[in-house]
């Protein structure tokens, strides 16, 4: 049974630290979820944002309340790690063979991916959000709306970064390179959550820190850009002006 629940002005303080702290931990998540979208139509790109975002407020309510047994759900975390570098792995070894196409996903197949992956990613979110408001039980609507807040911001997120990705061709690749980075961090975190459980409390693998994560996001948007427009501009044909012909 959910205690009653208490409000303070001091606590629209909180929500937006909470909204920035969920998008610090899960902005990766909008990307991927743009690029798991990316092969169905523009109605139903929206239509499968919207029901994942539907999953993710259910999700973060429950796991709110579980917040204490989150820990043992790093099982998860590998799957979406292997599913991630899985994802990666495909695109790449399709543009490396001329004339192989893969059948992209379905579309409710694309919608449990969607969920899946929320899942993997928010359980981290949902922790470090819990320890910063503390266990005070009458603030629980204090995480789970700084929760739903942060969500619905990466949602509209995700859908300019499908269009983003649609228009420049060249950004798919660095896109995916993003993904696949972010499993190698589900990965960390998997086998961080493990080893706490399977030696009583000491953390025998490390987890990879935020700090990290961004710096290693940034190189590889900084230098997948660059790479991406030098390339499209080396395929481009020239284009002469037509005072040169006179």
């Amino acid at each position: 049974m959910i205690p009653p629940q208490t409000f303070q002005l001091s606590d629209l303080g909180v929500i937006c630290f909470l909204v920035v702290l969920e998008a610090l931990l899960s902005a990766d998540n909008a990307l991927i979820l743009a690029m798991m979208v990316r092969h169905l139509s523009p109605d139903k790109q929206r239509r499968a944002l919207v029901y994942g975002l539907g999953g993710a407020f259910i999700f973060r309510f429950v796991a709110i309340l579980i917040a204490a047994s989150l820990i043992h759900l790093w099982w998860l975390q590998a799957i979406g790690a292997l599913y991630l570098l899985g994802q990666t792995l495909r695109h790449f070894l399709q543009a490396s063979k001329v004339g192989c196409s893969i059948k992209p996903q379905s579309f409710w197949r694309t919608v449990i991916a969607v969920e899946l992956t929320d899942i993997a990613f928010a359980t981290d979110s949902v922790l470090a959000a819990v320890s910063a408001v503390g266990e005070d039980s009458s603030k629980l609507w204090l995480i789970y709306s700084g929760a739903v807040i942060g969500v619905v911001l990466l949602r509209i997120t995700a859908g300019a970064l499908t269009r983003l990705i649609s228009k420049y061709s060249g950004l798919e690749g660095v896109a995916y390179v993003i993904v696949g980075w972010a499993g190698v961090k589900l990965c960390f975190s998997a086998a961080h959550r493990s080893s706490i459980l399977y030696t009583k409390g000491q953390a025998v693998f490390p987890a990879m820190s935020h700090g990290v994560f961004w710096v290693g996001t940034v190189a590889i948007l900084t230098v997948g850009t660059f790479l991406a427009v030098r390339q499209q501009r080396s395929e481009s044909p020239a284009v002469l002006d037509s005072s040169d012909l006179d």
